[in-house]
């Protein structure tokens, strides 16, 4: 236990250190004028970003007797699984009309909010704005720091560090709140509205894989939200103001 407790606190310095330092490389990122020096920023950040959490994954799963993150379903999380699987079967019949009712709703939504949703489709809008690739090359890198989100986020933030708190707090509950909170925190570079706009889906994503039990889903779920975010959004926005191909798409510089 004391040597969980010192990868804890290691881990929450570190992670202070690192939030702090990603607020003023994303701040320094946003200005830079030539795609050369974003391109090497998008290199650097799936690097660091990769061996930092897969590595930290790594570790607190081995101090948690957790290393077997594609193999199984931790036992620790079964009391939540249970519980959210018989919650899910019990509205299993009532699916249908809900689905049906709710989409209904969302497209009348949708017809009577259509101008108000193409200014929220425009990429300038959101937080995240610089990260929307300028080319092609740009485009690749983009893609692999989404691929790699998907995998090495999840990895830390749904699984390991809960897994490792659990460990620590005896609350699967408090475990999970503290992940959830600190995947938000970890994209403060966005802003205060970024650390929402990531905590709420992640805290969503964490009900998925409590309840289905299925690291990959969520990790495929995290990579495909990041690419409609960076790419798809972008495009359908070009396409609803312009009439015209993504930039990215068009250079290949």
């Amino acid at each position: 236990m004391i040597l969980i407790l010192i990868w804890l606190i290691a881990m929450l310095a570190g992670g202070t250190w690192w939030v702090r330092h990603d607020v003023t490389a994303y701040r320094l990122f946003k200005a830079l004028p030539d795609t050369a020096g974003r391109q090497r920023c998008y290199a650097l950040w799936l690097v660091q970003s990769f061996v930092i959490l897969v590595g930290g994954s790594a570790i607190s799963l081995w101090l948690a007797d957790g290393l077997w993150p594609f193999h199984g379903f931790p036992e620790a999380f079964a009391p939540a699984h249970r519980l959210l699987q018989s919650q899910g079967h019990d509205t299993d019949e009532h699916w249908w009309p809900m689905a049906l009712g709710l989409s209904a709703g969302i497209m009348l939504s949708v017809a009577i909010q259509w101008r108000r949703l193409k200014k929220m489709l425009a990429p300038q809008q959101g937080p995240d704005a610089a990260l929307i690739p300028r080319n092609r090359r740009e485009g690749a890198l983009a893609m692999l720091l989404s691929i790699n989100a998907g995998f090495s986020e999840e990895l830390f933030f749904r699984l390991a560090l809960p897994l490792l708190l659990l460990r620590v707090t005896q609350s699967l509950e408090v475990a999970v709140a503290i992940s959830v909170i600190c995947f938000g925190l970890a994209h403060a570079h966005y802003g205060w509205k970024g650390v929402l706009a990531t905590m709420i889906p992640g805290g969503f994503l964490t009900l998925y894989y409590l309840s289905h039990g299925s690291l990959m889903r969520v990790m495929i779920a995290h990579a495909l939200i990041d690419v409609l975010a960076f790419f798809v959004r972008p495009a359908l926005a070009d396409w609803l103001a312009l009439r015209k191909a993504p930039q990215w798409a068009m250079s290949a510089s």
